[in-house]
């Protein structure tokens, strides 16, 4: 599958130290995939202590990943 990552997912990906690898096994085999928003997918997976969230829209051959982030751990 073709995996696109727009401007601003690449930005916040450096800003937030999150490498394309975890994207990739977050969107590949998420621990939770959900819709959000119109035509938009929400996928979230735990990596080590930290659960990773990515939005991404996909097709039947084309993924384009919108932003990714750091899930906030709770008090």
């Amino acid at each position: 599958m073709n995996v696109e990552f727009t401007t601003n997912a690449l930005a916040r990906m450096l800003d937030r130290a999150i490498p394309e690898a975890e994207v990739r096994a977050a969107i590949e085999s998420p621990d939770h995939l959900g819709p959000c928003l119109e035509k938009c997918w929400h996928a979230r997976k735990r990596i080590e202590s930290r659960t990773l969230e990515v939005l991404f829209t996909r097709d039947l051959s084309h993924t384009r990943i919108l932003t990714a982030y750091w899930q906030e751990v709770s008090s």
